[in-house]
């Protein structure tokens, strides 16, 4: 179990998202890994990160995310993939710091710019099969119709649908 994280610990962390293809990687907090009761980690992105929306649909997966560095924008979309709401977090200035996520809560995150980290914290045990239902207007992870959905993501207003 990590009990402190420095500035040594987050350099590691934006290494790993900047050398990734995803442009963002995770640090486990907790110590029991999927079993946890409480799912506890470090997410550092990097802008042109796909973040597929997603909902949690377990009435126990309240999704708990701080900023620590950096800013982000929450997206949060209605069931037909309609965006509902664009939510700042940053770490400094204005904007959110923490928010909770309702479970059945269609969401996404992007970065605007620069190297953003978040804490996230969910109950756990982590079930990979279930954790995440994906939206089905969302394109796949790594697909070419998930770089126009990205684009999409930091370009639209609420109320606009995704169509690929």
């Amino acid at each position: 179990m990590k009990l402190a994280v420095g500035a040594a610990e987050l350099a590691t962390l934006r290494a790993a998202a900047e050398s990734s293809p995803r442009r963002r990687a995770h640090l486990e907090l907790h110590a029991g890994g999927a079993a946890d009761p409480l799912q506890r980690f470090l997410v550092g992105m990097l802008p042109a990160s796909y973040v597929r929306p997603h909902r949690h649909v377990q009435a126990h997966k309240l999704e708990l995310t701080a900023c620590l560095a950096g800013a982000f924008e929450l997206l949060l979309f209605d069931d037909q993939g309609a965006l509902r709401e664009r939510q700042t977090l940053g770490a400094e200035g204005a904007g959110l710091r923490v928010v909770q996520i309702p479970p059945n809560t269609w969401h996404s995150l992007i970065v605007r710019e620069g190297f953003a980290v978040l804490l996230e914290v969910k109950q756990g045990p982590y079930e990979a099969a279930s954790d995440k239902d994906f939206a089905p207007w969302a394109p796949v992870e790594g697909s070419a119709e998930a770089d126009h959905c990205l684009r999409w993501l930091y370009e639209t207003a609420v109320g606009q649908r995704y169509l690929a």
